[in-house]
C-alpha cells in the first residue's frame, strides 16, 4: 500500500464536498419525505419531456437507418405519453416510475461501486443492488419505505466519498 498513488488534493477536496453536500441530501430526505418525492416527480417529468423532444429530434438525423428512425420516433413517442401521464397524476404514475427509474439506478449504482473491488465500494455496491432489487420488486412497499432506503443510502455513500476523500483513495 506504501506504493499507492493518492489523489490530488483538488479531487479529495471535491469528494469531500461532494460527500457533505450528499449527506445534506440524506437529512433533507429524512426531514421533508413529501417535498423530497414531489421534487423528484417534478424533475422526473421535465427530464422525460426532454428525452422524448431529443430522440424525435435524432428521428431526423444525417446517417441512420430506417429501423433506427423508427425505434427513435417510438422511443420519443412513449418517453412523451409517460411524461403526459406522470404530469396528469404525478402521485399515481409519477409515484410508479420514479420507484421503477430509481430502483434501476440504485441497481446500476451499486454494481459500479462493487465493480470497483475496495472494500467500501462493495459494502456501498451491495446495499446499492439490493435496495434496487427491493424497490423493483416490491413497489407496493410504498415511497415512505423507499425514502428511508434512500437516504440510509446517500447517508453512506456521503460518508464513503469523504472518508475517500480524506484518505486520497477509495475506500
Amino acid at each position: 500500500m506504501a506504493d499507492e498513488k493518492k489523489s490530488s488534493i483538488w479531487l479529495r477536496i471535491l469528494e469531500i464536498i461532494a460527500g457533505l453536500i450528499i449527506l445534506v441530501l440524506a437529512g433533507y430526505v429524512i426531514a421533508y419525505p413529501g417535498v423530497a418525492i414531489a421534487t423528484l416527480i417534478a424533475f422526473l417529468s421535465i427530464a422525460l419531456i426532454i428525452l422524448g423532444v431529443a430522440y424525435f429530434i435524432r428521428v431526423f438525423a444525417k446517417g441512420i437507418s430506417g429501423w433506427r428512425r423508427l425505434l427513435n420516433l417510438i422511443l420519443s413517442v412513449l418517453l412523451v405519453i409517460i411524461a403526459a401521464l406522470v404530469i396528469d397524476n404525478p402521485f399515481i404514475y409519477g409515484s410508479l416510475t420514479l420507484v421503477y427509474l430509481l430502483g434501476l439506478a440504485l441497481l446500476f449504482a451499486g454494481i459500479a461501486s462493487a465493480a470497483r473491488g475496495t472494500v467500501g465500494g462493495i459494502v456501498v455496491g451491495i446495499l446499492g443492488i439490493i435496495v434496487g432489487f427491493v424497490v423493483i420488486i416490491f413497489p407496493g412497499l410504498g415511497l415512505a419505505t423507499l425514502v428511508f432506503l434512500l437516504a440510509v443510502f446517500l447517508l453512506i455513500f456521503g460518508l464513503e466519498s469523504i472518508i475517500s476523500g480524506i484518505m486520497g483513495r477509495w475506500v
